[in-house]
């Protein structure tokens, strides 16, 4: 099936009260895992990967944008349902417009750390070269808290402000808008606490669907009502990492692997194999989430 627009998926999602899910994958267990949950359910789904984890120093072997979206992009026209291919989260500029390049159709630029001016005109350079395109953009007014795992604690972040994002929107042309209404990347231990008021005045004023990232750390009941006051996209990551974590550590513990087929163990595919069980956790989360945001069913032409 051919590459389906994000911002069509996302227009119908805001008329009819649902989200699409984002499902950022990390490797083919993950990208192969969350199509499969998508064509179980009759869904809609955007899959892709983090610019900001493609890009960072950290990694110990630089990595090809073009190599994830050469697959990702093969993957996503084999699907049987609407998905679309999003580089997430990018922070360098070059990889924007490799992402583009490379058959992503819809791109998020975003660099916390820079001048708001500065943001402002190159996602509105951005803007102008992907609509030439056809490939969509989001961007994120406002920023999200950063929870750690490790320490229990949070950096601040600053909710969205609905005049700087109308002007924003209406400046640069984005297609979707990611909101900080309490919303926190990475929370795991206990949930955080949406502002429902803001997100009123937000889907009031914007002209564009609103996007939720942070999804994992935001119960069901406010995941839904956030859906229902009007955001179309939410962000799932972190549940899906902790799901395929969880699987294979569990798959370790209780198997004796030092006496198993390494080939039966890694790449068969059965019900043997550690990998295979991270991607069936991986599929069990996704059909979960997918559900809670009501896009089950709704494959449009």
């Amino acid at each position: 099936m051919p590459l389906a627009p994000m911002s069509k998926m996302l227009a119908h999602a805001r008329k009819n009260h649902y989200a699409v899910g984002y499902f950022e994958a990390f490797n083919m267990d993950a990208m192969q895992a969350i199509l499969s949950a998508a064509e179980q359910a009759d869904s809609p789904i955007i899959i892709g990967f983090g610019g900001q984890f493609l890009s960072s120093p950290k990694r110990a072997v630089a990595e090809d944008v073009y190599l994830y979206g050469a697959v990702a992009l093969e993957a996503a026209r084999r699907s049987r349902v609407p998905t679309a291919l999003l580089l997430n989260e990018t922070n360098q500029v070059p990889m924007v417009y490799q992402g583009m390049r490379a058959g992503f159709n819809a791109v998020m630029y975003q660099n916390p750390g820079e001048d708001f001016e500065q943001t402002r005109r190159v996602t509105r350079e951005i803007c102008q070269a992907a609509h030439c395109l056809d490939i969509d953009v989001e961007s994120e007014i406002g920023e999200l808290p950063m929870a750690d795992i490790a320490t229990g604690k949070q950096t601040k972040g600053s909710n969205t402000d609905p005049d700087v994002a109308l002007e924003f929107v209406e400046h640069t042309g984005i297609d979707a808008l990611a909101v900080a209404i309490g919303n926190v990347h990475l929370l795991e231990e206990g949930k955080s606490s949406l502002d429902f008021e803001l997100l009123e005045k937000l889907d009031a004023r914007s002209p564009v669907p609103l996007v939720l990232h942070g999804g994992t750390g935001v119960s069901e009941g406010e995941l839904k009502k956030a859906i229902s006051l009007g955001i179309s996209k939410v962000n799932i990551g972190t549940a899906m990492k902790r799901a395929y974590i969880n699987a294979i550590s569990g798959f370790c513990r209780d198997m004796d692997v030092s006496r198993m087929d390494p080939h039966v163990t890694v790449g068969w595919g059965g019900q043997e194999d550690m990998l295979y069980c991270g991607r069936a956790a991986i599929t069990a989360i996704v059909l979960e989430f997918i559900d809670l945001f009501g896009s089950s069913g709704r494959v449009i032409d």
